[in-house]
């Protein structure tokens, strides 16, 4: 059976936990989860506020963390450990598959409608999603800080994102469809008319995952902040929230809650809301830049982001060529650990044969006895299989947050009988474990610098093939550029201008191939000066033949004192 593992700060029947560890059980109670419990002891960090949930309705063990099983202690609470080579970590990937586990043995639950359409509700990462960024992050952070937060009148940033997301038009699919029907005649809009239905729950019309998240963390935030006070200031979120507590498999969840009353003395009475802008967040990403107020592949301004950098008299260089000499006899490995086992077209898969062959060669010269390599953002497992199918000594560590890609690879592996590759279902920065290698081939844009990032921390050796560069923004642990070297030469918007343009390599007959290949060679200059100031040799490569694909840049770094 899959153990869901959560922190816990006290050992109690009424247990003190962090929010994700309530959002948790209270998605666990509202489905009937059989899943097994277990709470690992922690300490509550300074400044961080923990909640009181009544745990006596549950089945549950505590344990300490140094009794959390290798695999599960590798990633970020909460997690699931599907089984001694697979976990799934992050708090919406968990509650996902919790409720898909429930619907293994019962289709027809009620939970169902919590995955939303297509089952797609909080599928997409964090990184890539500003809709799952807000359930998963912000709204979490809310929370947790929600007494330092509330020291003035403004309410907070969270709540005031969501009391205009509330004020969108309803992201529907079939919307014609939908106002013909007689579901929506019964709600008393005539046919024919041009109306959009207005928001009922966070993502339109019907309960989903969001809604369970976001619900308990407004409820915990009326502990802070009185409900009758902000009623004219987020009326939408009030509506909103008090339509979730007329749902009968809500109520019967809320005894779980231990709320204290509410010191009114200590409140404060005149609310605002802070200046922000009205915008979806499943639509928009409020901190991109509008295409109409800023052309990142203006010519010009192209030629000055480049200028900058022909001034600063910077020795740009492809390095000599690293491990190439290994000889890799693709005759000898089995069909399913090569492209075309993994389902590859035909005019795909020669490009991929030369692609794995150009990762894997510095590798199997690097690698040693025993060492763990990760293949991050692995897809469907065509570098690590290979890995671990050449280094039957080494221990390959699969890292993918999409489940289908994740489930495509482990039916490749069932075929291969092998049984030196972990599985873990996760962001990038949920994964916590130690390793030896890191490596990725075309990971997307930021997702690059994160494993370089994660590579460093670790000590580890890094075997990079960097894609998408015009999708390069900052996030939670990165900012552009990456090496003081080029924070000296650039801001950030030139550095920008340079990494959109790097996606222009449209092929030889195009007039700004050439130009989008400098910008290219720039941007992961950038990142090699940036391991090097980390303490590392790195090599910047590019792949054999150059023509297997347009991004076609490799980054081998080691640590000099390793």
């Amino acid at each position: 059976m899959a153990k869901v593992h959560l922190k816990v700060f006290t050992a109690d029947s009424l247990c003190s936990v962090p929010i994700e560890s309530l959002i948790t059980l209270f998605t666990i109670k509202y489905c009937n989860s059989s899943v097994q419990i277990v709470f690992v002891k922690d300490t509550k960090p300074v400044g961080e506020n923990s909640f009181i949930i009544d745990i006596s309705t549950f089945q549950y063990e505590f344990i300490e963390y140094f009794q959390v099983s290798k695999i599960a202690r590798c990633c970020e609470f909460p997690n699931l450990e599907e089984n001694d080579n697979s976990c799934i970590a992050g708090l919406c990937a968990t509650l996902r598959q919790i409720i898909q586990n429930v619907l293994i043995e019962q289709p027809l639950h009620y939970c169902k409608e919590l995955l939303g359409f297509k089952e797609s509700c909080l599928l997409s990462c964090s990184e890539g999603s500003v809709w799952t960024r807000f359930c998963e992050l912000d709204i979490i952070s809310t929370v947790r800080s929600i007494i330092v937060e509330n020291q003035d009148s403004n309410l907070p940033i969270a709540l005031a994102r969501f009391e205009y997301h509330m004020s969108q038009p309803v992201r529907l699919h079939n919307l014609c469809k939908y106002t013909m029907s007689k579901k929506f005649i019964d709600n008393k809009i005539k046919q024919h008319e041009n109306t959009v239905p207005e928001h009922i729950f966070a993502e339109g019309l019907t309960l989903t995952l969001a809604d369970i998240i976001i619900f308990v963390c407004v409820h915990m935030i009326f502990n802070f902040i009185s409900k009758k006070h902000v009623h004219n200031i987020i009326p939408l979120t009030l509506k909103w929230y008090e339509n979730i507590l007329t749902n009968q498999n809500i109520l019967k969840v809320l005894n779980i809650f231990y709320i204290k009353s509410l010191d009114t003395e200590n409140f404060i009475f005149n609310y605002t809301l802070p200046c922000i802008e009205n915008k979806s967040l499943y639509k928009t990403d409020p901190k991109r830049y509008k295409p109409r107020n800023r052309i990142y592949t203006r010519q010009e301004d192209i030629e000055y982001a480049l200028g900058l950098i022909r001034k600063s008299e910077m020795q740009i260089q492809i390095d000599e060529c690293f491990g190439q000499e290994i000889n890799l006899d693709w005759e000898s490995i089995p069909y399913d650990a090569t492209p075309e086992g993994g389902d590859l077209p035909s005019t795909r898969s020669q490009r991929k044969f030369q692609q794995l062959e150009s990762l894997c060669k510095p590798i199997l010269k690097l690698a040693k006895e025993g060492n763990t390599i990760v293949d991050f953002c692995s897809g469907g497992g065509h570098l690590g299989i290979l890995l671990a199918y050449l280094l039957p000594n080494c221990n390959l560590i699969l890292l993918e947050n999409k489940a289908k890609s994740m489930k495509k690879a482990k039916e490749r592996i069932k075929k291969l009988l092998l049984s030196n590759i972990t599985f873990y279902q996760s962001n990038l920065n949920y994964f916590k474990g130690p390793f030896d290698i890191g490596t990725c081939l075309h990971a997307c844009g930021v997702a690059t610098d994160l494993v370089l990032q994660q590579c460093i921390e670790k000590n580890a050796i890094f075997v990079c093939c960097p894609c998408c560069y015009g999708s390069l923004k900052d996030c939670h642990s990165i900012v552009y550029p990456r090496s003081q070297i080029f924070k000296d030469i650039m801001d950030q918007q030139s550095y920008l201008v340079l990494s959109h343009a790097a996606d222009q390599t449209h092929g030889i007959n195009n007039a700004k191939t050439k130009q989008g290949y400098e910008c290219m060679m720039l941007i992961d200059t950038d990142r090699k000066l940036q391991a090097e100031e980390c303490g590392y040799s790195v090599r910047l490569n590019k792949l054999i033949p150059e023509s297997c694909s347009p991004k076609n840049h490799l980054l081998i770094g080691y640590p000099r004192l390793k």
